[in-house]
């Protein structure tokens, strides 16, 4: 088979560790071209990939007009993404885009209108629904081993606060202006795992979200946020630290449990084994763990490509980065005003228009900690360092 050629936008950490390998490992697929503002890192992907000198841009518009690309990768920070992503489109190209989509929902939407016209895949890396866990938990709910589902918890209080990289800005994950929040849209995973598991949409979202390590910096550290689906809950935590994680899904006739390694750190720590708890007793799942994160990324551009030549809709479509895009900024305005926030938000509400600069305009709740900890635009404005 001929490989589709592939471009990516933004030589980052997660480009060079994660996507790039798995693109230059799949029979479908191959990396045709990079496009990067900082010399540096076009250097660094020309001499990893092997590329010649005509093959790495400084400019993605160029890149697009000259390497003949089937699709592009979008892994530059999420307050750029949209020109990228409609110059991408415009030159019919089809777009793989790193989460969030947007800082705001209304340039997410934005983005999904302009793709109805191009008519092409849009499509996102949601890449925590293939982790061995949330595979397995996800087949055992469809073959109603707990029977129907009541709550979902989702535990990722270990969350590692990895910088970016060092020839770019490396704590642009803490600047709302480029990341357009903090650990919530670092893992807003979680919103489209909440939907995969409960097999439903989310409905409302209430939340808190504080800085509590006292760095002085401008976004959350931690959130604690329950989400309504049509019948049932879920519940999240998180935070950037040494905190415990797991997955804990309840139904009408069990309990699925897949905790992560106690010693170890992050989210995506490893995860041997799940345990089935129903009326007839306790059962574990031992689980596959080898190449865990890598195998995600292979799943979600093997699909991806596959989405591309045969004709049909990725597994996770740009609009799933919009429900989740939208959740999140729920759970701040829920975090400033104290009320249950409902989904979708109206297209007039601010936190839609401007994401996170939107919260200004809302009236705080007396104990709100995101003014208190002067946070989310509640306090110094910070901008980049250039």
């Amino acid at each position: 088979m001929i490989p589709l050629r592939v471009g990516i936008v933004g030589w980052g950490n997660i480009a060079m560790d994660r996507h790039a390998p798995v693109l230059q490992e799949l029979e479908e697929t191959t990396v045709a071209a990079v496009a990067d503002s900082v010399p540096e890192r076009r250097e660094e992907a020309r001499r990893k990939l092997s590329l010649s000198k005509g093959s790495v841009f400084e400019s993605h518009v160029v890149m697009l007009s000259e390497s003949q690309l089937d699709y592009v990768l979008i892994s530059v920070p999420p307050a750029v993404r949209r020109p990228i992503i409609e110059d991408s489109l415009d030159a019919g190209v089809h777009v793989l885009s790193e989460k969030p989509l947007a800082t705001r929902p209304a340039d997410a939407k934005a983005l999904i209108e302009r793709n109805e016209q191009a008519r092409l895949k849009f499509g996102m890396v949601h890449n925590y629904i293939y982790l061995p866990e949330l595979s397995a938990i996800r087949g055992l709910i469809e073959e109603g081993a707990i029977g129907e589902v009541r709550h979902v918890g989702l535990t990722f209080m270990g969350v590692a606060d990895n910088p970016g990289h060092k020839d770019y800005r490396p704590q642009w994950r803490h600047l709302p202006q480029e990341a357009g929040g903090g650990i919530l849209m670092d893992m807003i995973h979680v919103f489209y795992v909440a939907e995969y598991l409960m097999r439903d949409r989310i409905k409302a979202v209430s939340a808190v979200v504080d800085s509590l390590n006292d760095s002085g910096d401008s976004v959350e550290d931690i959130t604690l946020a329950h989400l309504y689906f049509g019948r049932g809950y879920a519940s999240i935590a998180l935070s950037w630290g040494l905190g415990p994680g797991g997955v804990e899904v309840t139904g009408s006739k069990g309990r699925l449990v897949a905790p992560y390694d106690v010693t170890a750190n992050g989210p995506v720590a490893v995860c041997d084994e799940l345990t089935v708890v129903t009326g007839e007793g306790e059962t574990t799942l031992p689980l596959a763990n080898s190449r865990r994160i890598h195998d995600t990324f292979v799943k979600v551009h093997q699909d991806f490509a596959r989405a591309v030549t045969e004709h049909r809709e990725p597994a996770a479509p740009a609009e799933e980065g919009l429900r989740a895009l939208e959740a999140a900024m729920a759970a701040y305005a829920s975090a400033v005003i104290g009320q249950v926030v409902e989904l979708p938000l109206r297209p007039e509400d601010p936190v839609f228009l401007q994401g996170t600069d939107g919260l200004r305009a809302l009236d705080p709740w007396p104990g709100s900690p995101v003014p208190r900890a002067r946070i989310l635009g509640f306090g110094p404005d910070k901008r980049p360092e250039t």
